[in-house]
């Protein structure tokens, strides 16, 4: 009997076929730490990119706020030599007419001179290569004021020959172009420095952008490298192709995360150049009406702006769903009251915002959460936020935590660039004690009046142009009887009785000392003439107190 026997492998098959099993387990190890590898890259870069463009951004961010020196810088040299022109202005009509109503608007330029040389001092620490300018400036200054000063003690003396032979001498001239001169060296320096740091912040502008199109296709490129390299090893394995698609998935995670972070601080670069470029709070309001939205995620929201008496926020721009009010006091919101953001639920309760409640309901019932967010720029309560949903997160990511607390910070630090703006222009233009416009915006206004009134006779549509030089009868007897407190308030007075009867497009200035002037377009002789005697009626009919007393 025969037994039958199965052939078994041969010597020569057993080693090829271990061979064959080390080499798949090779590939697999390969493949695995290649593509961990790989993931490790992308995830280095992602971290890298975003940590260049936060650099990037931060950096623009500095750039602007040099440039925002640059114009403290120089609004404080144009106030400085306004007010020195207008002390010396008062100083000739004080020796000329021997008038002490000159002497007022002598002394408030010589105070404002002082505060613009205040302003000159803290702007120096961020200018520290003009020092030497500064230095020749101050210089220049103290030997015109001392020119000043020393022409009208010798008027006060009774040596009035004596100080008109010194101003004929021209040594005042000599002071101020000293002064002129110092402040062009200055100017001229400081727009140098300007255009430097104009520079820069273009180039750090482009700089974001080329950050961010080189980020996101190489992240888009690594990403589709990765998904090939899952595919080819999903053939050789289940395990394999689950573990290569979590990671996909993780990675994908990543690139939304970076694509929508991009995205957010492109939006808020496009915002913040608009802002810098606003001209006044309103125009800000529907620039922020626009965006907003957008940034914060919110299907409804109003924003509020610190009014100027500090006790109430006015609402400036809403949008969406949702009512909210016109207006409210600080005390009225625990995130104003606590400095901090309140998230509120719909329901409201004994948490709730007072301006968000009515009779006790929600004003929003619709709104899922509603959350007030402060607005604060240079240590100081600008604004308040508030926004709302229906279907908000009660929770947010710390990239969303981070998203909102950019927008906040950017917004408030651009209506409060943007408020600091408007507050210096209003002081070059406006008369401090009157709020009347300065002698130099009306010769600004005359010049542009005369000239439109002319084109417009050329053209014969001409309605005519009238300007009225007023003069306050008895204001020297008030001084004299009253004190100077009570004929500042007599020039108060009769500012503001100019402000009521002017119209939007006439122009109101104080000429000097009880002098006004009053630009009125478009108005004949008869009707000027009428509208002056109204003006008259009207500053008679004004009554003063003084210590409980009315005077004349």
């Amino acid at each position: 009997m025969i037994d039958s026997v199965e052939p078994g492998p041969t010597a020569g098959e057993r080693p090829a076929a271990r061979a064959e099993d080390r080499q798949v387990g090779r590939g697999g190890t390969a493949s695995s730490r290649g593509v961990l590898t790989l993931a490790v890259v992308v995830i280095a870069f992602i971290v890298a990119t975003a940590l260049l463009t936060a650099r990037s951004l931060s950096q623009v961010v500095a750039s602007q706020e040099a440039l925002t020196q640059t114009i403290l810088f120089d609004k404080a040299l144009q106030a400085l030599q306004v007010h020195l022109v207008d002390a010396e202005t008062g100083q000739r009509g004080y020796l000329l007419t021997g008038r002490i109503g000159y002497l007022q608007p002598y002394f408030a330029a010589l105070g404002q001179v002082r505060i613009a040389q205040s302003a000159l001092g803290e702007v120096q620490h961020s200018h520290g290569e003009f020092q030497a300018l500064l230095g020749n400036l101050q210089q220049a200054i103290d030997v015109k004021l001392q020119e000043l000063d020393h022409t009208i003690r010798l008027k006060e003396e009774g040596r009035e020959a004596e100080a008109l032979e010194l101003v004929k001498t021209d040594a005042g001239k000599q002071a101020m172009d000293a002064v002129r001169s110092a402040v062009a060296a200055l100017i001229a320096a400081e727009d140098r420095q300007t255009a430097v740091r104009r520079e820069i912040h273009r180039r750090e502008v482009r700089n974001t952008y080329a950050i961010f199109g080189i980020s996101l296709l190489l992240n888009v490129t690594l990403l589709v490298v990765l998904v090939q390299r899952m595919r080819a090893d999903a053939a050789r394995s289940a395990a394999t192709r689950a573990a290569m698609q979590a990671r996909n998935a993780e990675l994908s995670g990543l690139l939304r995360a970076t694509t929508t972070r991009n995205e957010h601080i492109q939006a808020l670069t496009e915002l913040s150049r608009y802002l810098q470029s606003a001209l006044h709070i309103d125009e800000a309001a529907r620039l922020l009406q626009q965006h907003l939205p957008q940034l914060m995620k919110a299907e409804g929201g109003a924003l509020y702006l610190m009014a100027a008496s500090r006790n109430q926020l006015r609402r400036a721009c809403t949008w969406g769903d949702g009512s909210w009010v016109e207006c409210l006091e600080p005390a009225e919101c625990w995130a104003l009251r606590r400095g901090q953001p309140i998230r509120h639920a719909a329901e409201g309760g004994i948490t709730a915002c007072a301006h968000l409640a009515a009779h006790g309901k929600p004003t929003n019932p619709t709104l899922a959460t509603i959350e007030c967010m402060p607005l604060m720029a240079h240590g100081d309560l600008i604004g308040l936020l508030v926004v709302g949903g229906h279907s908000r997160q009660q929770t947010l990511s710390p990239d969303e935590e981070q998203y909102l607390q950019m927008t906040l910070e950017q917004v408030a630090l651009s209506i409060g660039n943007l408020r600091l703006r408007e507050s210096l222009r209003q002081q070059s233009i406006r008369d401090v004690l009157t709020g009347l416009y300065n002698r130099r915006f009306l010769e600004e206004s005359v010049q542009r009046e005369l000239l439109r009134a002319g084109r417009m006779r050329d053209q014969g549509q001409t309605h005519g142009l009238a300007v009225m030089m007023l003069d306050v009868d008895h204001f020297k007897r008030f001084n004299d009887q009253h004190g100077h407190d009570i004929g500042d308030k007599v020039l108060r007075e009769v500012a503001q009785v100019l402000l009521r009867i002017t119209r939007g497009s006439d122009v109101a200035a104080r000429y000097g000392g009880e002098e006004f002037v009053v630009i009125l377009p478009e108005t004949h002789a008869e009707a000027a003439l009428q509208r002056a005697d109204d003006l008259r009626r009207d500053v008679e009919k004004l009554t003063l107190h003084a210590d409980g007393q009315v005077l004349d």
